[in-house]
């Protein structure tokens, strides 16, 4: 009985065919993650939307705090101004505008968002660099005291469009592709 392998033909045959099937399969991988990516900045822009709105009906404003990181990555590894505020950890809902310590009923401090989930909150984009979600308050009143809007983005370092940023505003319940933060 004559053996017989596989001729040269045969072979390159094989690899053509796993070079087409990869040549279609290697960019849909990508685009798939590029939208997993942007898909969860929307969630996680919703669920702080969401928070931020249950704050406004309680304290009748927005948190005043100043711009910043959602959350600190690497050395402080823990929640900023915002954060702190949603975590019920901040210095502004220990009380309210006037003075009294009550909102809607409630005693403060009160939680928004647990400190664990606002903490699992990283920029897909970026996830070990200091490139996080970023809030900023659109400020009124003496001395910025009422914030009336709010701005939350994140870097994306997506060279390829000119766009840099993902943002959501109160004004505005979709992500966004921007070129600034604000």
């Amino acid at each position: 009985m004559k053996r017989r392998g596989f001729t040269l033909i045969e072979l390159m045959v094989v690899i053509a065919i796993i070079i087409i099937l990869a040549a279609i399969a290697i960019p849909n991988y990508l685009s798939m993650t590029a939208r997993a990516k942007r898909s969860r900045v929307a969630s996680d822009f919703a669920s702080i939307a969401t928070a931020l709105e249950t704050y406004k009906t309680d304290w009748n404003t927005y948190p005043t705090v100043a711009s910043g990181p959602i959350i600190t990555i690497g050395t402080g590894n823990g929640l900023g101004l915002l954060g702190a505020e949603l975590s019920g950890n901040g210095s502004i809902n220990n009380v309210s505008s006037s003075g009294t310590a009550t909102a809607a009923g409630d005693m403060p401090p009160i939680e928004y968002m647990t400190a664990t989930i606002l903490k699992s909150m990283v920029n897909p984009y970026s996830p070990a660099s200091g490139d996080q979600y970023t809030y900023t308050p659109t400020t009124t009143g003496v001395a910025g005291t009422i914030a009336t809007g709010w701005t939350l983005s994140a870097p994306t370092k997506d060279k390829t469009s000119g766009k840099g940023f993902l943002r959501r505003t109160s004004d505005m319940p979709t992500v966004t592709d921007a070129s600034t933060a604000s």
